[in-house]
């Protein structure tokens, strides 16, 4: 029998790029702040997701659902103030050694100022140094912003799903790009680039 490597070891995070710190979620991070964004329709509506309201300890309970191994929860922080503005979702399947990313910037006034390409490639690099191979991103075909960035760095569109999910309030259903990116990808992108 061959013997398999060992899964991906994800540990608890913290990362910084110039302008961003990303670290691991815990309960003491909870806050009007952060509830405030799920409450936005604005936030909200381009993940498809209805608005909804949390108290603290609502969020508190929320962090807890993340083992921070494969099921990973990672604030988004501006370096200079220090305040929270984001948060990645990361699912990583061991067996399979891919990682599923989501991501929210709640933070209007950071909206259009690169957070996403900043801290993703942060994040690439730690998954694959991590031992994962190959990451996924599943945006909405109408979230233009993600679908931007996912092009921009460089992601393969590997499928649309047509139909994928219902809107959250219509019930139309709403088309899902698979984008897609592995390890040797990354690497050659990064070298191309100089970086």
């Amino acid at each position: 029998m061959m013997r398999q490597p060992p899964p991906p070891r994800i540990k608890l995070l913290k990362l910084e790029t110039e302008r961003f710190i990303l670290r691991s979620l815990t309960p003491a991070d909870a806050s009007e702040r952060w509830a405030s964004w799920l409450a936005d329709p604005e936030v909200m509506g381009p993940v498809n997701t209805a608005p909804r309201s949390m108290t603290r300890e609502d969020l508190a309970r929320y962090t807890q659902r993340f083992d921070q191994q494969t099921r990973l929860l990672i604030g988004i922080f501006d370096r200079e103030t220090k305040l929270h503005i984001g948060l990645y979702q990361i699912d990583v399947n061991p067996h399979h050694r891919t990682a599923k990313l989501n991501v929210i910037v709640g933070d209007k006034d950071f909206w259009g100022r690169k957070v996403v390409l900043e801290t993703r490639a942060a994040l690439l690099d730690h998954l694959f140094r991590s031992g994962v191979e190959k990451v996924i991103g599943s945006p909405l075909a109408r979230n233009f912003p993600a679908v931007f960035n996912y092009k921009a760095q460089g992601w393969r569109l590997e499928g649309i799903m047509k139909g994928q999910v219902r809107h959250m309030h219509s019930n139309a259903r709403l088309d899902q790009y698979e984008f897609g990116l592995l390890k040797d990808e990354w690497i050659a992108l990064k070298k191309k680039a100089g970086a």
